[in-house]
Formats: structure tokens, sequence, C-alpha cells
């Protein structure tokens, strides 16, 4: 019978704490909490205390690993990344590293937790980890989906194509699936629209309600959760003297004093939001609705000095117009005549569900994507100097000293070695002296509460301080325009304060500020303008945002889009043929070697020009036309003739020779050869590419899971690899778009290419621990597993086979047979 949890379980800390490498500080040190089995738990705490490192040692993936000399196992453990664990953490009387399948854990970066192509799979891969039955599991996966709102989306659609907000909703779908013992939430609706949390909140709750599972929430914003939660532990930290006074403090990598993690405050939600003594406001912690006091409200941010006009409607003429803009990507428009225009000192947010295209319409107007149709259009005085007025023409220099773009994922902005030179790089493109871009930069990172980490490397930080770094290095390139895509992620209460004053206090500048979000706070705290993309059939009875009734009144204009869930994606066949299509794809992949590699046998004219006329009357047979066939394999056909060219001019003399040019040699044989050579590289390439081109790999995973029986640590890891490229090349395209945001994109292609690999590198290696962790978190590795999908042998596939034998059999009997057959050439 499968092992799969059925019942909640108990989390302990025993004076737990972990370092990570890079750093000499510990992130949690000295932890001791007890989690009893069906609390529901939210933490809480300021930006960077390490309440993910938390989640994450809860989970088991932190501390596997080998203890340190002298030491006993409970003290300290070095593991496989070179981060160091002191304590234990138990799940029930178990060690969280071998509490396979007990624990789900939602991540904070959801695209990481993806790891196949298919939206189906992906939530279908926890159960299959945990042994469930294959009749269940399509149900589950239906179940979760519409759990979190994505009923109706396609499960064979691409992971590529999600937004953010809906790639969040899937990585939790795929915990749900799992029904785990004790769920772990690390922040799982900061990046949904108010529609995507009330479904996911809805969903998490049923899920506690029918399995008991035990939760443990880490939440900025806890009103949407605060009905149930039954414990609220508020985590801090203090100095850890004993090591302060061996000076063994940690200013060489950001300024890091090391520190005990302490907790503030423990008991119900009653208890500790309405105790005096804790001030929320210093602690970074929103306080819910409910225990809302005066002092802790936001309110619509008024500065002594702040300009007359309203930060709704701006000043002068527009410095960015839009004129029958269509927006989209690869061509395929989303929306289409969008009109709208952007002024000095004006505050814009644009808002809508996830996936509506918010971010696509912020990256054509900062000139990184190009418009489908219509344009964007710069007014002359933004464009004053550069190269005409629509800003994806612009050069990458002219760009950045004009219209600043700050990115949704913070690591694809990176560009420097440490925090200060990041920020220092904007300033410095654009003209600005060093000392000047030192003096902005640290002003910045002291605003930002990032000062005491200026040298250290800017992947280092938490997730919450990556976010305010990149909008520094943003701000301190002093833009006209400046684009910001949700900006206050992750930030708790007192950097969210400083960033939303910063914010405000630049329309006193003149600077047009356009910002995507779903934060309804920010809207009402900087009074900004709304602009919201709505599904067209939604149009008609527009009225009320999404931001709720607070945001209602300053609602400025709709851009109608198609609607997110019912954007079809024809499922992509497995190839231009029916029969190929229907056959097994490890053996297609065999079938494609059976083919080709006895051709390799015999080098003459005759075999291969047999097996090059049989292969394109049987693809003609199968439905893959001989125009259709070179389409496909095209590389071949430029090959096989360049091949060729090189044995005629310097293959074996024999024969007449036609024509001799120094150790040029074209004799009888080498044209026998060349012809041989081309029609061989045809008669191998042409079969072989067509028999795999197009077999979706986590099928092909899936056969050779379950008919060839290889290792599954070696077939599913590898098939997270291949999507991981696919991951890297959006990656890259982002980082491309980046360092032209920053003014980088003009530099010699060379030198400008090397730093951009380095940084797809850096991405690549975390993005793959990532993956891994993801992996793990679903249980992978854990036992024995099962497949959602069967990956069956039938009697066409051996027929396949066959065929796929007879065809160079028969053309080397041929050549056998008429004295052509030449082994290997001789």
């Amino acid at each position: 019978m499968p092992e799969t949890p059925t019942s909640a379980a108990a989390l302990h800390f025993e004076n737990w704490g972990y370092r990570h490498a890079s750093r000499k500080a510990f992130s949690v040190r000295g932890l001791n909490l007890t989690i009893e089995a069906r609390q529901r738990v939210l933490l809480l705490g300021a930006s960077g205390v390490g309440k993910s490192t938390i989640l994450e040692g809860a989970t088991g993936l932190l501390g596997a690993g080998v203890p340190r000399a002298g030491e006993d196992d409970d003290s300290a453990i070095i593991d496989e990344d070179g981060g160091t664990t002191e304590g234990r953490v138990l799940v029930d009387d178990v060690p969280a590293t071998s509490a396979h399948g007990r624990v789900g854990l939602v991540l904070q970066d959801p695209d990481a937790q993806a790891v196949f192509q298919r939206l189906g799979d992906n939530v279908a891969f926890g159960p299959e980890n945990m042994n469930v039955p294959r009749d269940q599991i399509w149900p589950r996966v239906e179940q979760s989906l519409a759990a979190v709102g994505l009923q109706g989306v396609q499960l064979h659609r691409s992971v590529m194509h999600l937004s953010g907000g809906q790639m969040q909703r899937l990585a939790l779908a795929g915990a749900l699936a799992m029904q785990p013992g004790i769920l772990l939430l690390d922040e799982p609706t900061a990046n949904l629209d108010p529609d995507g949390v009330t479904q996911v909140v809805r969903a998490v709750r049923e899920v506690l309600d029918e399995r008991r599972s035990t939760m443990v929430l880490v939440e900025h914003r806890a009103e949407p959760w605060i009905d149930m939660v039954d414990r609220v532990v508020v985590l801090g930290s203090a100095p850890d003297m004993q090591v302060v006074s061996e000076g063994d403090t940690d200013d060489d990598n950001g300024g890091d004093v090391p520190r005990h993690t302490v907790v503030l405050a423990d008991g119900t939600p009653d208890e500790v939001f309405t105790n005096p003594d804790l001030d929320f406001a210093e602690l970074g912690i929103w306080v819910p609705e409910r225990y809302m006091r005066e002092e802790y409200r936001i309110r619509r941010i008024h500065t002594d000095g702040e300009p007359a006009y309203s930060a709704r409607d701006g000043i002068g003429e527009p410095v960015l117009s839009t004129r029958r803009l269509a927006i989209g990507r690869g061509g395929q428009a989303i929306a289409s005549d969008i009109e709208l225009s952007f002024k000095q000192g004006q505050i814009t947010a644009l808002v809508g569900a996830n996936g509506a295209g918010k971010s696509t319409l912020s990256l054509t107007l900062a000139g990184l994507l190009e418009p489908v149709d219509g344009e964007v259009v710069a007014s002359q005085q933004l464009a004053e100097g550069a190269r005409g007025n629509h800003p994806h023409e612009w050069k990458s220099t002219e760009l950045a000293s004009r219209i600043s773009y700050v990115f949704q994922n913070p690591e694809h902005q990176f560009a420097r070695g440490s925090v200060l030179e990041e920020v220092m790089l904007g300033p410095l493109r654009t003209g600005v002296g060093e000392q000047e871009a030192k003096r902005r930069a640290r002003a910045l990172l002291e605003r930002f509460n990032l000062l005491r980490y200026e040298n250290a490397n800017p992947y280092t930080l938490s997730g919450g301080e990556k976010r305010r770094l990149t909008v520094a290095a943003a701000l301190a390139a002093a833009p006209r325009v400046l684009i910001l895509d949700e900006p206050t992620f992750g930030q708790d209460r007192c950097t969210w304060m400083q960033m939303v004053r910063l914010i405000h206090d630049l329309r006193g500048d003149g600077v047009s500020i356009i910002v995507v979000t779903h934060d309804r706070e920010l809207v009402a705290a900087l009074g900004a303008r709304v602009v919201e993309l709505l599904p067209a059939q939604a149009v008609e009875t527009w009225g009320q945002s999404r931001l709720g009734e607070d945001c209602a009144d300053v609602l400025d204009s709709v851009v109608p889009v198609t609607e997110v869930n019912t954007r079809a994606e024809e499922a992509k066949p497995s190839s231009h043929s029916a029969q190929l299509a229907s056959l097994n794809p490890a053996y297609r992949l065999i079938g494609g070697l059976l083919v080709s590699l006895p051709m390799l046998l015999s080098l003459d004219w005759l075999s291969a020009a047999t097996a090059v006329a049989i292969e394109f009357v049987i693809l003609a047979l199968i439905g893959i036309s001989p125009w259709r066939a070179v389409k496909s394999t095209w590389p071949i056909f430029i090959g096989a003739p360049s091949s060729a060219l090189a044995v005629l001019l310097y293959g074996k003399s024999g024969g007449d020779v036609w024509w001799q040019w120094g150790w040029m040699n074209v004799t009888d044989r080498s044209a026998e050869l060349a012809l041989a050579t081309a029609l061989r590289i045809l008669a191998i390439g042409v079969p072989a590419i067509i028999a795999v081109l197009g077999i979706d790999a986590t099928d092909l995973a899936d056969a050779f899971s379950q008919i060839l029986h290889l290792p599954d640590r070696f077939v599913y890891g590898g098939l997270a690899g291949m999507r991981l490229f696919s991951v890297l090349r959006d990656d890259w395209a982002a980082l491309t778009a980046s360092r032209r945001s920053r003014g980088l994109g003009d530099d010699n292609k060379f030198r400008a290419f090397m730093p951009q690999c380095f940084a797809l590198l850096v991405l690549s290696i975390r993005r793959s621990t990532m993956l891994a962790t993801a992996m793990e978190a679903r249980g992978f590795g854990g036992g024995p597993r099962s497949h959602a999908r069967i990956s069956a042998v039938r009697t066409r596939d051996w027929a396949y086979l066959a065929v796929c034998l007879a065809v160079p059999l028969v053309s080397l009997a041929i050549a056998l047979a008429y004295g052509t057959f030449s082994f290997f050439g001789n």
C-alpha cells in the first residue's frame, strides 16, 4: 500500500540555527519553538529575521550533511552547500531531514518550483513521489487547481506561458495535492490579485479543515488569514553577546552582527495583537484590521512642501503617451487600441488580475518590448538628444537616463559585485562623478536600511532586501520616468513605509511614476490614478476596481484584455505524423537508432541511396511529405553537401584524375565516396531526427522510468534540468532587457557578453539549487513512486521497430548483392 501522510504532525525546533555558506553570521540561531499538531501558526517578524530559513529547516532541506570535526551530530552539521546547521528540527519524533512527504512547502519564488513543462504534471509530481495510486492522482490535480482558481486552465498548458501570480497558485496547488501533515507557506499570496488571495486562502482553509493538517504561515499581510490562525509567534533577534565579545563580527560581509533568534511574543491573535508592549510599526508588522490602532492605519501621504497638484493628475503635458498601442509577446496581441498618457509628477497604478498583461504593458512603455502594433511616444522634452521619440528605438544609454525600470525578479537586475556598486551604477552611466555617485548611493542605502550590506554581494541578501536594493538602484539614476513592477512585494511595514515615502517624494521632482501592483494600501497612500486591465467581457460591467472600495474613487481608465484562464493553447502534437505521435516515446527513440546506426557499416552510394528512397516512401505513407521532411531536418541538407565537398577534394584517390590543385585531388574514387557520404548523412540523419522530433520530455522520462526501468533520480533530475534550460532562456532575455534599461546595452558586444554570461551562470546555479530544493520538498527521492501517466507498449511499437531495422538491413543486403558494400569505406 502507498505511504500517504494522513495525520497532522508536530514540529519541534531545539536550539536550532543555520548559517549560509556565504555569510559569517547565522540567519537563525538558538531557536527553541514547538508547534503542536493541528495548530495554525502565523510566523511574524521583520524582513531578514530568518523566517524563510526557518521554513526550509522545517522541511528538512537544510542540515543534511556531515558533522563538524570534533563536534557531536546535533551540535554542528556542514551541508552540501557549505552551510552550517546547529541543533535539530523534528517532525513528531523524526528528524525533519528524514520525514519525506510529511511536510509540504510553498517557497517564496514560485517559478523555482516548476519541475515539468506541462502545468498538470507539476501538480501531479508530489503525489507521484508519495506513491499515490494513479487513479487518485488526477482527481487530486483537478481539485487542487480548482481550489487555487486555476480551474479551466488546460493541463497541457506550458508553465512558460503563466504569469508570476499564476505560477504562485500552481506552486500552492502542487503542495495541496500532497495532502501533507504539515503545510508550510512562505508568503503564498504576496504577488496575487485580490481575487487570487481569496481563492488561495479559501483553498488552504478547506485543505486544513479536511486533512486537519498543521500550518505554519509566513506572511507580511495577515488580514486575509487571521480567521484561520489560532497562534501568532513574533520573532526578533538579540545580539549574541558572547560572540560579539570574542570579536567575531561580520563587518567584512555586510556588517552583520552575530545575533540569536528570540520569540518576542507567542499567543492567540487576540493576545498578541492587543499586547500594548509591542510596537508593531517598529517591528515592521502589518496589523490586521480588527486589531488596528489609529497610529498603525495607512493613510494618504502628505508632506510639507509637496506640490499643489495631485499625484493623480500630475502637471503639464504628457511625457509619455500611447497611440493605438497593441501589446503582447511573440507577435500575438493580448490588448490593443490602448490610449494612455503619463504626466510629470503623476503616479499611475497599473492593476488587474494575475496574467492580465500588466508587466507586458509596463515593459512596452519602458522601451524594453516592441509594440505589436501602434506606438509609445516620448515627449519632445523627454526625447531631447535621443534618437527619435520611440523609446524602444533608443540606445541603451539614452534609455537609462530617461526611463528606469525595476524588474519583478530582482536577480535579473544585478550587474555588479557589491551592493554599493549596484546602486552607483545608474549615476555613473548617466555621467555623474564617482564621489557624487557614491554619496548618492550611500544615502539611498541608509534610507532603505541596506547600508550595513554595502560590501556584500547582492545575491546574498534576503528576498525583501534584494527588492529594496533594485528600487534604490533605479532611483539613483534620477530618471524622468520610473516604472516599478511590484515594488512592495516581500516588504515588512517599516521598509514598505520607507519605499512609499520615497516614491511619493519623487513626484515633487517632476518624475512620472508608473507602478505595477496589487497593493491597495500602496495605491491609497500614494493617491495614485488607477488604470485597470480587465477582461473584455467584464468591461461593460466595469465600475469597481479589483483593488476594492478604498481605491474605486481614483479609477481613471480601463484597458480591455483577453481572459487569462481562457487563453487557449493548442496541445502540441509530438509529431506531424499521427502514426508517429501514437508511438511510445522510448520506442520512437530506439527506432531512430535502429534505422540509423547500421548504415555506418558501409560507405557506399547504393545502400545509402536505397535507404534514402525507402525512408522517403515510408515517411510519405505516414503523412510526412518530402518537403516537410526537408523542412524538419534542414541542417542535414546543409551538412551533407558540405561534407561531400570535403571528401571530394581530399578523399581517397583512385581511378581517373578529374582535377588536381595542391592538396586537392578529385578522382573517380573521391567522387564516389563524396556521393556516398552525402547520401549516408541523409540516410542516417533524416529518419533519426524525425523519429525523435517533437517528443515531449515528460512522456519520454515516464517511458524511461516505467519501461526501461532507469533510476528515477537520473531520469527526472535530467528532465528538470531540461526545463531549466527554457527558464534560463527567458532569464537571458530578461538580463538583456535589464542591461539595456540600466545603460549597459550599448557596450562592446564581446565585453557585454561575458558579464551577462556570468550573471546567467549565477542564476543557473541558484535556480538549480532551488529546483533541487523544490523537488525534495515534493518528496522526490524519498522512496518508491507511482506515475500519473501510463507509458504503454503496444503491437504498433514492435512493428515500428521491425520496420526501422528492416530499412538498413534491406539497403545493406542490396549493396552486398551488387558488390558495392564497403566496410567503413575500405
